[in-house]
């Protein structure tokens, strides 16, 4: 089974811009596993510079974020009663 080429339409000081690389060759100029790579580019028929940015700094290290890190937002509920009925109404259905 070959390879399948993507064009490169981008600018990257490793690829040329038009020519034909694998998810193998993209992966390796991004400095990100092969199988990363390949799964960001399942449908793609050109890739650019957004396709080789990492997605959450270099992930490898633990600066990805992991689980609910967001910070809350302000409840806009003042009295206890009301605070009470926004915890249960953001609440899934299982």
């Amino acid at each position: 089974m070959t390879a399948r080429l993507i064009k490169f339409m981008g600018s990257h000081p490793d690829l040329v811009t038009g020519h034909m690389y694998s998810a193998r060759d993209y992966a390796k100029a991004a400095n990100v596993r092969p199988n990363t790579m390949a799964g960001r580019l399942h449908r793609v028929l050109e890739v650019h510079d957004s396709h080789l940015r990492p997605m959450y700094g270099d992930s490898r290290f633990g600066s990805r974020p992991r689980g609910n890190t967001t910070p809350r937002q302000k409840s806009s509920f003042s009295t206890p009663t009301e605070k009470l009925s926004g915890e249960w109404l953001n609440r899934r259905l299982v």
